[in-house]
Parts: structure tokens; C-alpha cells; sequence
């Protein structure tokens, strides 16, 4: 018997609506049916089964994490990147996926002391019209020569510095941020898949938390019991990047603190991890996009 090795493995060199995320570290798919129809038992062993509404979804994590918001704003067309075939020639050697109207409605930023920061992004595909599936909505092919290296932006592996308007804050050794935004999704009459997928922004949610060890007292106050009572204001955190580039600011608008958990105890440095969410300004209203971003990063 013929040895037979049809694996993969590697995903690389992504490009999604138009943003290249190097620095790929997972790509999942996952693919189906999101209505299962069974029969009730009436004598039945096991059910009769209709399936409906195909559907393609997945997520990404890269270290090219300075893309957050380009993800978010990017023309919704498609996800490209490649696998490595094993066993086979590097001229042939590479399987290339299309995923079709990829549209992103979740971003995560996750930095922690030690490490590269990552990026991390959902999405939920638009069939092109109502006859198509999930093999017009991902199209593998085989073959292929090995992609064009895509450069990530790696870094983001030290918090310099941070500060909560007036308040500046020393030790950070955790931070993420993330937007999630609802979907709207239908498919009724004769659709195979979603027609339509709609991206909410006007119900979105802009949260995050950031983790220290600043055990700074001011006036008989610490730091995390200023900061849990403090007026909402942007949280500025300046960010080592990798490979001797400049250093990033990262800009988050609105930051408004619920609560402070507090890990005091056994042989480490106490720390302070604070949850918050972004707050609008009914004045200078806030947005991804636009004159007034509740995120940037310089």
C-alpha cells in the first residue's frame, strides 16, 4: 500500500479586506449548518433530520496587533492566506484559502509582560447572493507557490509608560482592549446562507482591563481606589515595539472604570487589575472612525 500524506500545516501570509496581518499565529474556520430540524420521536429510534441555512465563520490571532482598527474599518471583500502541504516541493507546495465577504465584528488586543502583544479578530461570511454555500464562501486551492512574506509590525512586548488623564500609572504588566459589535443576520425564503450580515455599530461595546502593581498612595487613597472613583478620560499607554522600531501610542478615549480587583497574597507583588469600558460624550461624540476615535494608535 502506497504511503499516503495529505496534511497541512503553517498558515501564513494573511490578507483580509484588504489589511495584511502578518505575524499569523492560529486561523480557525469553522463551517456548517446553523438550524438542525428533527422530527419528534412518534415510534422513531432515532430522528428524521432536515439541516438549513449554511453558514462560514472563524477567527484569527497575529502579533501584527497595530491593525485593530484598519480590521474594524476595512472594505468588507476577502481572507486570503496559505498552508503548507507536507512532503511537497516548495514550488507546489502550498494550499491557498479564499474566504469570501469576511465580515469582522470583534477585535482583541492582548498585551502581557514577557511577550509580543496579539491581535485577535472575528468574523461571519455574506454569501454573494442566495444560491451560494459554504463551498462559494471558502474556495481552497492546491498547488500553490509559496506566498510573498507579509511583515508584522511585532512589538508591543514592554507598557513604558500609562496614565489615566491626570493619574499616571506605574508596573502595568496586563492590558487588553476589545470591540465587539453585534451581528444582525437573516436568511429566510430561499436563501442557502446568510444574505444578509450586518455589522451593528450602533450597539457596539468598547471595553478593556489593565493589570499593575503601582501601589502608589495619594492622600490616604491607593492608586486603584483613585482610579475605580475618577471621572471618565483617555487612558494613554506608550508601548515598546520589537526590533528597535519607534515606540506606539495607544489612545483610548472615554475610559470609565467599574471596579478593581485586588490580588495581594503569598510571595508576589500585589496587583490591581481594573475593569473599564468606553463612555460617550454626548458633546464630542465618540466612534471608530472619524473626527473623534475612541481608539488610536500613533
Amino acid at each position: 500500500m502506497a504511503t499516503v500524506n495529505q496534511r497541512v500545516k503553517t498558515p501564513q501570509a494573511v490578507t483580509i479586506n484588504g489589511v495584511d496581518a502578518g505575524g499569523i499565529m492560529t486561523a480557525r474556520l469553522n463551517y456548517g449548518y446553523d438550524n438542525i430540524i428533527k422530527s419528534t420521536p412518534d415510534g422513531l429510534q432515532v430522528p428524521v433530520r432536515d439541516k438549513e441555512c449554511q453558514f462560514v465563520r472563524g477567527s484569527v490571532t497575529t502579533q501584527d496587533w497595530v491593525h485593530i482598527i484598519d480590521l474594524l474599518t476595512g472594505v468588507v471583500g476577502t481572507y486570503v492566506f496559505y498552508e503548507r502541504k507536507s512532503g511537497v516541493a516548495v514550488a507546489t507546495g502550498y494550499i491557498q484559502h479564499t474566504i469570501t465577504n469576511p465580515v469582522i465584528h470583534n477585535v482583541t488586543i492582548n498585551f502581557t509582560k514577557e511577550g509580543y502583544a496579539v491581535c485577535s479578530f472575528d468574523f461571519e461570511c455574506k454569501p454573494a447572493d442566495e444560491t451560494k454555500g459554504i463551498a462559494d464562501m471558502w474556495v481552497p486551492l492546491d498547488g500553490q507557490a509559496a506566498p510573498t512574506y507579509i511583515a508584522a509590525a511585532y512589538g508591543g512586548y514592554r507598557i513604558l509608560t500609562a496614565a489615566h488623564g491626570a493619574l499616571s500609572i506605574f508596573h502595568v504588566t496586563a492590558f487588553s482592549f476589545a470591540v465587539t459589535i453585534p451581528l444582525a443576520k437573516a436568511c429566510n425564503d430561499g436563501d442557502v446562507g446568510y444574505t444578509c450580515v450586518d455589522a451593528d455599530l450602533d450597539a457596539m461595546v468598547a471595553a478593556g482591563s489593565i493589570t499593575f502593581q503601582d501601589s502608589t498612595i495619594l492622600t490616604a487613597t491607593l492608586l486603584a481606589q483613585k482610579l475605580a472613583v475618577a471621572a471618565p478620560s483617555a487612558l494613554v499607554l506608550s508601548v515598546r515595539q520589537g526590533q528597535s522600531a519607534a515606540s506606539k501610542t495607544i489612545t483610548i478615549a472615554g475610559v470609565d472604570f467599574d471596579g478593581f480587583d485586588d490580588s495581594g497574597g503569598g510571595q508576589g507583588f500585589t496587583e490591581y487589575t481594573g475593569r473599564f469600558e468606553v463612555a460617550n460624550d454626548l458633546t464630542t461624540q465618540l466612534t471608530i472612525a472619524g473626527a473623534n476615535k475612541i481608539i488610536t494608535i500613533e
